[in-house]
């Protein structure tokens, strides 16, 4: 028997009669069964020490496992968790291996892994693969839908909790089995070892479409078998992860790619025959190298690989297969069930709006309406169980955990890579220098793959958002203090990236480090009465999840996050503006959304980061004290950030109100006017409303509480004309007749829309700006540059000729004053500044005579102004007002006339031309003065 097995061409009867034989009474239920006795206890016995001796043993093994793994395939009762049939063939498979000679035949066995097996076969053909298929995702068994969840939608949230829990109960006994099999797998010997991790990293590296956004399923592993090989190697690691000192992260290797994922087995590595490890590990994208760079270090590694003696440990190679099967298993499933969520969503809206108003579909459709609406409900029931079925693995607090622990060793790994001493954690940590050049990074840390950042990112801000209560289980803390994974690790991770924004290349992954302090930090508006100078902001108590201020509290008592938060996420709002992505315009939006929401939230817990916000803006350029550690720096991203905030509170407003003045217009049209283009452009419209809405309440919110706080970085020459024009054109919007089209039915409940706390921030910046120190009441004294300040940004505002005039803040006074939006005090603090502006004397003809006859010299190329402070560009070696080119600068770094690269440390001034263009004003002033006096007498 045992040669047919092991040579079934020559024995082609009875070897497929034998193996059939041998598996079904191995297969039988009851272990007291004679014949399964006789088989397992006897034969199989025989059959190891017969054929172990002359190498024969692989195949034998081989022709068996293949006989259960073709049942498992093909056989419902042992491939359905639903099943009692799968529990007995993971019991077989444990049976066989508990023997050491079958589980080092195993992995040498022909089918283990064969080099063409790739992508969706691995599952189907490899030894293991329809063992690591058993599960209970909804794409590894249909049934699970169909049976188990088929009335999971109307069910009680108890009643799927239950369901989930026995589920979940299945899934550990599959995975805890095929840990055990693995575990002893990899304890065969140092050859069996990296045989097994061989087949891990190809079955890997050939699915690596899984954690693409598009994807053909049908070409890659179900989610059954990502989820059940990251089970394994998750458990295998926890030897080191769960560690509280995390003795051993000194064995992770960085350089693993290059030792042993770029290596084949001759010279000490992992590669496979046909390079798809090596291929796959070289194509990941890096944390701060392009391909160019990753070649050019591989090749040069490569080289010295002869010279080291020592090859990464079964703890890096652990650590990185670990990482990748996450990557590549739950990471991947949890980026669908998010987008399973917004498709059930949308199509619930859709469902919902064509119901209301069944006249928005198409006349041709209308007719068969109840039969559509039918089949989309059924869709909309389906998606449901699905995600529902879904929730059983994505929302398992006890393998979340696990996974956090894990990722807690990640972060400490990629801190000791930057840390300032290399040796954290067995040291505190210390910040790293901020590099003025990327090249200047070790270039250890620039190969890592980004990925090992990013899915730790994505963890954890999907479990904030689904599940926060894992982030704070004692299982998941794990370390001592200052090793603590949601109380230390995870804050110092997000700072130092934030902070250090050079040790990243990818804006995105940047953005999503603000999404983590976004999710655990922000306070909605509404729980207190933080809007700048309004009364009445304090609507309603809401009720905040407790990890939000256990995270708020680790930051307060965190040393680097208390002194580096508030300048980063400043730095990272000006940096956002250029993304490399074709949506960057839109993309820096959400991304100062979440900064601002994030920032609102820092300033309303505590004076602190008050402080640090204050200290930040009042640097100077003589200051040898910087808050990020460049103070020239710090200088320019002031400057860049008040231009940015300028600019986008101008877009923002714009947007928003006209938005809500076309919803007033379509939503006042009669009915019979009405058909599918104006039902989407409503939506559309609506849409859009949405976001701009509260993107603009946001942005204005910081700008009327920075410009309280520093008042000076809003009065710079270069951008208060532009700042005191939009201000007044909202103002005017806001308060004359035009307002009553901003009126539409719901707008705080459908677009969080409330015009009166906007209007009364947008008259808290004129007071700001528009007061000196004395004139607030303030007990500081204000210097002559703070007079001058004030009386710039008056004049900008009496300078607009678009919207203003004596009147507007009139206006606003009243609609301020009916409504209690602000203190008695504060209103006659406006007053005081509309005051201001009518004693302004401001001679409109006379700027126009001035333009009117000034040489082309004089005047700015751009604005066609006159020029007072004249600079010249280098780069086209143009004339031009610095205030002009200042402000230009800030919004876009290059010369407006051939587009070259252009700072403002590189303008040139030209004091000749400075003097010549006073004596000149000096002289046609007088010569105004004189012609207007002629007149009067007249």
């Amino acid at each position: 028997m045992g040669l047919a097995l092991q040579i079934p061409d020559m024995f082609p009867q009875s070897g497929r009669l034998g193996r059939s034989v041998i598996v079904d009474q191995m297969l039988v239920a009851e272990p007291d069964d004679a014949l399964h006795q006789l088989v397992m206890d006897s034969w199989l016995p025989q059959i190891i020490k017969r054929f172990e001796e002359d190498d024969g043993l692989p195949e034998i093994v081989s022709v068996i496992v293949s006989e259960l793994a073709v049942r498992t395939i093909i056989k419902p009762e042992f491939h359905s968790l639903l099943k009692p049939g799968f529990r007995r063939m993971l019991e077989v498979l444990e049976a066989l291996t508990s023997h050491a000679a079958v589980s080092k035949a195993l992995v040498h066995a022909p089918n283990f892994d064969q080099s063409e097996i790739t992508g969706r076969m691995v599952q189907i053909r490899s030894a293991m693969g329809p063992f690591l298929a058993l599960s209970g995702l909804p794409d590894s068994d249909e049934s699970i839908i169909r049976e188990y969840y088929a009335d999971a939608p109307q069910r009680s949230s108890e009643d799927r909790k239950a369901l989930h829990s026995s589920l979940r109960s299945t899934t550990q006994f599959v995975q805890s089995a095929l840990f055990t099999i693995f575990d002893r797998l990899v304890r065969s010997g140092a050859d069996e070892r990296a045989l097994t991790l061989r087949y891990t990293l190809r079955a890997l590296a050939t699915n690596a479409h899984r954690a693409a956004m598009q994807m053909d399923a049908s070409k890659v592993v179900n989610d059954g078998f990502a989820d059940n090989l990251a089970a394994v190697w998750l458990k295998l690691s926890e030897p080191f992860t769960q560690d509280p000192g995390l003795k051993k992260i000194g064995r992770v290797d960085p350089d693993w790619v290059t030792l042993r994922a770029m290596l084949g087995v001759e010279d000490g590595g992992l590669n496979d025959a046909n390079s798809e490890i090596a291929t796959y590990w070289r194509e990941l994208t890096r944390v701060n190298a392009d391909k160019q760079l990753v070649d050019a270090y591989l090749e040069k590694k490569v080289s010295e690989t002869s010279s080291i003696s020592t090859r990464p440990g079964f703890v890096a190679d652990c650590f990185f297969a670990t990482a990748n099967a996450l990557h590549i298993g739950l990471i991947a499933t949890i980026g669908r069930y998010k987008n399973l969520l917004k498709t059930i969503g949308r199509m619930r809206n859709e469902i919902k709006r064509f119901e209301a108003s069944p006249e928005l579909l198409p006349p041709q459709q209308r007719a068969a309406f109840p039969i559509m609406m039918q089949r989309w409900k059924k869709q909309l029931h389906d998606m449901e169980c699905e995600k529902i079925a879904l929730d059983a693995h994505v929302l398992d607090p006890r393998r979340l955990c696990s996974i956090l622990v894990f990722y807690r060793f990640a972060m400490c790994f990629l801190l000791r890579q930057v840390d300032g001493r290399e040796v954290f954690p067995q040291q505190p940590f210390a910040m790293p220098q901020e590099e003025g050049d990327d090249s200047a990074l070790p270039d250890v840390w620039r190969m890592l793959p980004e990925f090992l950042i990013e899915d730790v990112v994505d963890f954890v801000v999907f479990a904030a958002v689904y599940i926060p209560e894992v982030l704070m289980e004692s299982t998941a803390q794990v370390g001592h203090d200052g090793l603590r994974t949601f109380d230390d690790i995870l804050p110092m991770f997000i700072i130092t990236f934030l902070a250090r924004p050079s040790l990243i290349s990818n804006p995105h992954l940047k953005s999503h480090l603000v999404d983590v302090l976004h999710m655990l930090t922000y306070r909605d508006p509404r729980e207190g009465d933080d809007y700048v100078d309004t009364l009445g902001g304090n609507l309603t108590n809401l009720q905040y999840h407790p990890s939000v201020d256990r995270f708020q509290a680790n930051l307060d008592a965190n040393p680097i996050a208390r002194a580096y938060m508030v300048p980063a996420l400043l730095r990272f709002y000006v940096d956002v503006e250029r993304t490399g992505a074709s949506s960057q315009f839109y993309d820096k939006f959400n991304v100062r959304y979440y900064i601002a929401r994030t920032l609102r939230s820092l300033w309303a817990r505590g004076r602190e980061y008050v402080k640090t916000t204050q200290k930040f803006f009042s640097q100077q350029p003589n200051s040898n004290k910087a808050t990020t550690g460049n103070t020239s720096r710090d200088r320019r991203v002031i400057e860049q950030f008040v231009a940015r905030l300028m600019t986008d509170t101008t877009y923002l407003l714009d947007e928003s109100l006209s938005k809500l003045a076309l919803i007033h217009e379509l939503e006042h049209k009669a009915p019979s006017d009405r058909d599918q283009d104006v039902g989407d452009r409503l939506q559309e419209a609506e849409r859009m409303a949405n976001t701009y809405v509260s993107l603009a309440h946001e942005t204005v919110h910081m700008l009327a509480f920075l410009s309280r706080l520093s008042p000076r970085s809003f009065q710079a020459i270069e951008v208060v004309n532009r700042l005191a024009a939009m201000l007044n054109y909202n103002l005017k919007l806001l308060t004359g007749p035009k307002c009553s089209g901003l009126r539409v039915r719901d707008m705080k409940e459908r677009f969080a829309f409330n015009p009166r706390v906007l209007l009364s921030e947008l008259s808290s910046v004129y007071i700001h700006l528009g007061l000196t120190s004395s004139e607030t009441d303030n007990a500081q004294m204000e210097s002559d540059e703070d007079q001058q300040a004030v009386t710039r940004f008056v004049t900008a505002v009496v300078e607009d000729d678009r919207s203003y005039s004596p009147d507007l803040f009139a206006d606003a006074y009243l609609i301020l004053e009916r409504w209690s939006l602000k203190s008695t005090e504060s209103l006659e603090k406006l007053t005081l500044f509309a005051n201001k502006c009518k004693g302004a004397k401001v001679d409109s003809r006379l700027i126009e005579f001035l333009e009117n006859n000034a040489p082309d010299q004089y005047l700015d190329p751009l604005l066609a102004s006159l020029i007072t402070d004249p600079v010249r560009l280098p780069t086209s070696d143009t004339i031009m007002d610095l205030a002009v080119i200042k402000g230009q600068l800030l919004s876009d770094p290059r010369d407006p006339f051939n587009r070259a690269m252009l700072t403002v440390d590189m303008l040139e001034p030209v004091p000749e031309l400075k003097q010549e263009i006073a004596a000149w004003r000096e002289k046609m002033v007088e010569e105004y003065a004189a012609v207007q006096n002629g007149n009067n007498a007249e």
